[in-house]
C-alpha cells in the first residue's frame, strides 16, 4: 500500500537485499528485533525483555523548597489504567511526597485533558516539570506528568512555568482528547513524518492500535509512539525496521528501552550505522513554538518511543539523528 507523500529530498537507490550491519559504539545491546518477523507480523513480544521496576532511592528538586528523596517501594500509581504493577509516573511521586507530609499538594482529575493537574503546590499554582533519565540530559517535556515513567537514577525538578507555555501545553492536551473523541475513541494521527538521510516522507491519518509491546511497564491497551511506527509497517508504508533493546547505553544504566536502529520504506532507507538512530517528537500546532526537539546530538537517553504513552497527538515526527 502506497501511503507516502514525498515531502523533500533525494530518492535513495532501490534496496535489492537488506544486510543488517551491527550498530557500533553503543554498549548494553540486547536482542535485535527485525520486523516484520518470519510470519510477516509487526508485533513485538514483551516476553523477551523487561523494564526494571524502580528500586533505588530517588530525588525530586522543587524550586524554592529544595531536594526531597523517596523510596520507590512506597510509591503507588494513581493510573493503574496506564501502568503495570510496580511502575509509576512523576506525578505519582509528588502525590507520595504529599501523603508523607513533605509538600502541600492540591490536584484534580481533568476529563477535558485526560490527566491529573496540579491546582497548587505549597500554595502556589503554575507548576511544571523537567526530567532526565540516568546518563541523559534534562528534557523540556510536553508529556502529561502522570504519563512520564520513573526509572532508577532519574532526576526530576519542578518549577513555576511561564504562563504562556503552560497554557499551550494544557490546550494541546484538551485538543488531543477532543480529537480522540471525534474519532470514536480510536487514535488516528493526522500526520506522521519520517525524516531520513536526505529524504522526508509523510503519511496522513494513520490509525494506531495498541500492540502491548511494553506491557512490562504499561497496561496492554496503552498506545505508545512505537505503536505509530508499527502501524506504518502494518499498513505497508514501511517495509522493514530494526529495533534494538538496550539495557544500558555506555555508562547510562538503566535504559531498558527499544530504539530504532534502521528503517526501510521501499526505496527509502536509513541503514544501521555507528552512532545513528531515529528519534521522535510528538506535538501539535498550539505547542509548536515551545518544543525542544529530540535531536540529542550528545545523548540518546531520553523518553523513548516505546515509553511515551499517547492520547491523540496532531503529529508524530521521526528524525534520523547521529551523535
Amino acid at each position: 500500500m502506497d501511503l507516502w507523500r514525498v515531502k523533500s529530498g533525494a530518492r535513495a537507490g532501490v534496496v535489492v537485499a537488506m544486510l543488517w550491519v551491527a550498530f557500533l559504539g553503543l554498549a548494553g545491546e540486547g536482542e535485535d528485533v527485525l520486523l516484520p518477523d518470519a510470519e510477516g507480523s509487526w508485533l513485538v513480544s514483551s516476553q523477551m525483555y523487561g523494564g526494571r521496576i524502580p528500586s533505588a532511592e530517588g530525588t525530586v528538586d522543587i524550586r524554592g523548597l529544595g531536594s526531597l528523596t523517596y523510596d520507590p517501594a512506597e510509591v503507588r500509581t494513581l493510573r493503574p489504567d496506564l501502568f503495570a504493577d510496580g511502575h509509576f509516573s512523576v506525578f505519582d511521586v509528588l502525590v507520595h511526597l504529599a501523603e508523607r507530609g513533605d509538600i502541600a499538594l492540591e490536584y484534580v482529575w481533568s476529563d477535558a485533558a485526560a490527566t491529573r493537574e496540579i491546582v497548587s503546590l505549597n500554595g502556589l499554582s503554575g507548576w511544571w516539570y523537567d526530567a532526565a533519565y540516568a546518563g541523559g540530559e534534562f528534557e523540556r517535556p510536553v508529556v502529561r506528568m502522570d504519563h512520564f515513567p520513573v526509572k532508577d537514577g532519574m532526576r526530576i525538578r519542578l518549577y513555576l512555568e511561564q504562563p504562556n507555555r503552560l497554557a499551550a501545553i494544557e490546550q494541546s492536551f484538551r485538543e488531543e482528547v477532543e480529537r480522540r473523541a471525534a474519532n470514536g475513541g480510536v487514535v488516528i494521527v493526522p500526520e506522521v513524518t519520517l525524516r531520513g538521510p536526505r529524504w522526508t516522507l509523510v503519511a496522513h491519518d494513520v490509525v494506531v492500535e495498541p500492540t502491548g509491546a511494553r506491557s512490562d511497564v504499561f497496561s496492554p491497551d496503552v498506545v505508545t509512539v512505537l505503536d505509530v511506527l508499527l502501524a506504518l509497517g502494518r499498513d505497508g508504508a514501511i517495509s522493514s525496521v530494526k529495533l534494538v533493546w538496550h539495557d544500558r547505553l555506555d555508562d547510562a544504566d538503566p535504559v531498558d528501552s527499544f530504539m530504532v536502529h534502521a528503517l526501510f520504506a521501499g526505496a527509502y532507507e536509513a541503514p544501521a550505522t555507528e552512532g545513528c538512530m531515529f528519534a521522535h517528537q510528538t506535538g501539535s500546532g498550539v505547542i509548536e513554538g515551545f518544543l525542544v526537539p529530540h535531536d540529542h546530538g550528545t545523548s540518546h537517553v531520553y523518553l523513548s518511543a516505546d515509553l511515551e504513552a499517547l492520547v491523540s497527538p496532531e503529529y508524530v515526527r521521526w528524525t534520523w539523528v547521529c551523535r
